[in-house]
């Protein structure tokens, strides 16, 4: 068979094209560091390949978001350390005002830093991130969530949602807390009732905060006790419930210190008060930190200093101050769960590294590229092309032509 001159070049040229491709893949090779280029060379390898890939993406943004969630709840946590302390400042000032030595001079400078106080609660509630978001907002993290309104009173205008970020595969974790549970939706009194006495009252009687024993169906009513003096001329109680109109404890002498117990309530009363002078039971309800604070201001502003006046001054500071430990427990709780929120990330995130490092170290051992084998193979391919060139120059030459 003859082989024409045309076909000799043609089988020339495709011969070095071929080897000037693989030496060309080979160089990209090299360049990218990467075994598989394209899914064509390695079809298992690709999608190997693809998956790997595509979870190293989702940990580095599970890290991302616990990082976000980390940084959120330190700051949500520093706020409300600095509340606490504030709060047990305010608390001590508290117990100095109704320690009943004081004037009314004496007190209205410890409600002067109360007020001071209240304010820098009102600050830190409406605490913003780095990114102006306010803290304590819920969902609404761009609207303030506590302002004051015509009549100075905090409303809170956020809501009740608690945001939430993915920090791995499994775990959702929160990354605030709403205000209206930090701040505003705390039982006040014990948690059970609030005790309190009649402004109108004559006496000097001191009503302790109580406790609470039974189950709560039988808090059914507020009650009011009723001093009187029976017709031997010894001092008298009388318990009655406010709604239903009953008389709970019929008209029973009392001396002072003497328990009163119905219901599961107990409580006692010390002082001297007189006939007609009345004292309330109370079942707790929702009440929020500014109330409570304002509450105490608003009784040092308008105090008395009078006997009665004053028996009256240290009921509303006792209550108030049973009030504001529940609020402060309230807030140790949350910081509570902020703790164990930070134990979660850390852990998640940790989790998260480890699986990173086994997820790239596989994703290596398919993608990456053996350079000594690549670059030996290099090596190889240039000599080739080389020879080819060579051989074809010589081919070309093998004409009679050359011979005439």
């Amino acid at each position: 068979m003859r082989i024409s001159t045309t076909q000799m070049t043609n089988a020339g040229v495709r011969e070095m094209l071929l080897r000037q491709a693989e030496l060309q893949y080979t160089q990209l090779q090299l360049a990218t560091q990467k075994r598989v280029l394209t899914p064509s060379d390695d079809p298992v390898a690709a999608t190997s390949i693809s998956f790997l890939q595509t979870e190293i993406s989702q940990l580095e943004q599970f890290n991302v978001n616990g990082d976000a969630a980390k940084a959120s709840n330190e700051l949500e946590e520093s706020v409300l350390t600095g509340t606490t302390d504030i709060l047990f400042r305010i608390r001590s000032l508290m117990v100095n005002m109704g320690n009943g030595t004081y004037g009314k001079e004496e007190i209205g400078s410890i409600a002067v830093e109360i007020n001071e106080r209240l304010g820098q609660l009102f600050g830190l509630a409406n605490t913003q991130n780095s990114n102006g978001d306010y803290l304590f907002a819920g969902s609404k993290v761009k609207s303030q969530p506590f302002v004051r309104d015509a009549n100075n009173n905090v409303i809170y205008n956020g809501d009740q949602n608690q945001r939430v970020i993915r920090v791995s595969s499994g775990v959702i974790t929160p990354v605030s807390d709403p205000g209206f549970d930090v701040f505003m939706n705390i039982k006040n009194g014990n948690g059970k009732f609030v005790t309190g006495s009649n402004a109108a009252n004559t006496g000097t009687g001191l009503m302790n905060t109580g406790s609470y024993q039974a189950p709560p169906a039988f808090l059914a009513e507020p009650y009011t006790i009723t001093f009187g003096v029976n017709a031997s001329g010894v001092k008298t109680y009388t318990v009655t419930g406010d709604t239903s109109g009953s008389t709970i404890i019929a008209a029973t002498p009392w001396q002072e210190g003497d328990a009163i117990s119905f219901n599961g309530i107990t409580t006692s009363i010390s002082g001297q008060p007189e006939a007609g002078d009345t004292f309330s039971i109370t079942p707790s309800s929702a009440e929020d930190l500014f109330s409570t604070i304002q509450s105490v201001i608003d009784a040092a502003e308008a105090f008395v200093d009078t006997p009665a006046a004053r028996a009256h001054f240290a009921n509303v500071i006792n209550s108030a101050q049973e009030t504001l430990d529940q609020q402060m427990e309230n807030i140790d709780v949350v910081r509570g769960k902020i703790g164990s929120r930070l134990n979660a990330i850390e852990s998640e995130n940790n989790s998260n590294l480890s699986l990173l490092v086994t997820s790239k170290s596989a994703l290596s051992d398919v993608q990456d590229l053996d350079v000594v084998e690549a670059s030996t193979r290099f090596s190889q391919q240039l000599v080739i092309l080389e020879a080819a060139q060579a051989s074809f120059v010589r081919v070309q030459g093998l004409n009679l032509f050359n011979f005439l």
